[in-house]
């Protein structure tokens, strides 16, 4: 296994890491049992609640998209400060709502300025990252975001299933955004730089120049499909988990704990290799086995099968979340790179918000069937793997990194 050079990655690295760490911890506390706590406590139905989720994203998502566009324009650390502020504040008015026993549809409202503001911020900081290293060692620094975010996943989940033992949703959302609020001491050692050539946010000849690029709105879309299967981690799998398999909450965030201390452990060393595999075969092998380990959980009845399932889901999202992201920073012009990070956003979250309405229904219609839950589920991530196997666009993302 290779071990971490600290010298390889500079302070802003570090930075961004370190804020995606906080941050990711503050959001999973809380936003891992809101599928729960509206299909448990408010007594929605999952339909329902796979439909909020869908809203929720479909708002946020285009959001991203500005987000990208004014961080290219008025700077990446400005742009992503100015929303991680707005999230936290969100956040919190949330927490107070629950508390409160406030209507459902307002709580729902005020999740969509929560995920909205996040998803402004999103891009920044992917901008951020590239803005550091400087077109250096990019799937592996981005890799280093991916394992801040999930010691974010390998503390949160399980820390929000302890606490709902013993608080209401109200506490423990409160506690999520106080763990996010801490996040914001880190942004004073974030690179300054990042600030693009482009006057207008989103120009006509922006939108024409990528229409026109067929490579990168392929590559998106497959990237959409995989990210479809990402949000059944805390909408479909928290329920099926809870709900039908007999799980504790405490259990179920475990499994989340586990699968960010796998990432935390081995993202690094794989990162690594991806240079060496290159950008098909990781993005080809992580859809793959992402789609296996989501089609075994129809055979999970107990908790150590379920860590099976999850250590063949993160071995594929080890190698798809640092390449996907690296790929699109090198086919990007660098005035361009916040707004093509938005894009990329806008399709992860138009994935992440289209699987919970299809897993939500799925469990309603078919409760007792897991087969019939996990199998139509694995089949665009199975059809992205196919997708990311023929794509012409990889001479434009294997460019050799300085070393």
């Amino acid at each position: 296994m290779n071990k971490v050079n600290l010298k390889r990655f500079g302070p802003g690295i570090w930075a961004a890491m370190g804020i995606q760490a906080i941050r990711i911890t503050g959001i999973s506390i809380s936003f891992s049992y809101l599928s729960l706590y509206l299909h448990l406590q408010r007594r929605l139905e999952m339909t329902l609640v796979g439909l909020i989720i869908l809203i929720s994203g479909l708002i946020s998502g285009g959001f991203s998209v500005v987000g990208g566009a004014l961080a290219d324009r008025f700077g990446h650390r400005r742009i992503f400060i100015i929303f991680q502020i707005t999230e936290t504040a969100m956040f919190a008015l949330m927490a107070v709502l629950m508390g409160m026993n406030a209507p459902v549809l307002v709580i729902c409202g005020t999740s969509v300025l929560v995920s909205m503001a996040g998803g402004m911020a999103a891009p920044a900081i992917s901008a951020l990252v590239t803005d550091a290293a400087q077109n250096k060692n990019l799937a592996e620094s981005y890799g280093m975001m991916a394992i801040g975010g999930n010691l974010g996943w390998a503390i949160g989940p399980l820390t929000g299933g302890l606490l709902l033992g013993h608080y209401s949703y109200a506490w423990v959302f409160g506690a999520g955004a106080v763990v996010t609020a801490l996040s914001l001491f880190g942004t004073p050692y974030l690179p300054r730089g990042g600030t693009g050539k482009h006057t207008a946010l989103i120009s006509r000849s922006t939108l024409k120049s990528f229409l026109a690029d067929s490579t990168m709105i392929t590559f998106c879309l497959l990237c959409m499909l995989f990210f479809f299967e990402m949000s059944q981690w805390g909408g479909t799998l928290s329920v099926f988990s809870v709900d039908h398999i007999g799980f504790k909450p405490e259990q179920y965030g475990l499994l989340m704990s586990i699968s960010g201390v796998m990432i935390i452990v081995f993202q690094y060393p794989i990162s690594r290799q991806i240079g060496r595999l290159g950008s098909r075969i990781s993005l080809f092998l992580g859809s793959v086995l992402y789609g296996l380990g989501f089609l075994s959980l129809t055979w999970v009845k107990a908790f150590l099968p379920a860590v099976g399932s999850i250590t063949i889901l993160v071995a594929g999202e080890m190698l798809f979340v640092p390449t996907s992201n690296s790929a699109i920073a090198r086919m990007s012009k660098p005035e361009d790179i916040g707004k093509n990070m938005g894009i990329l956003n806008l399709c992860a979250v138009l994935g992440t918000s289209c699987g919970p309405l299809l897993g939500g229904f799925l469990l309603d219609r078919f409760p007792d069937k897991p087969f019939f839950v996990w199998g139509p589920i694995a089949v665009p991530v199975f059809a992205a793997a196919v997708g990311f196997l023929f794509w012409r666009g990889y001479s434009r993302t294997e460019v050799k990194e300085a070393k």
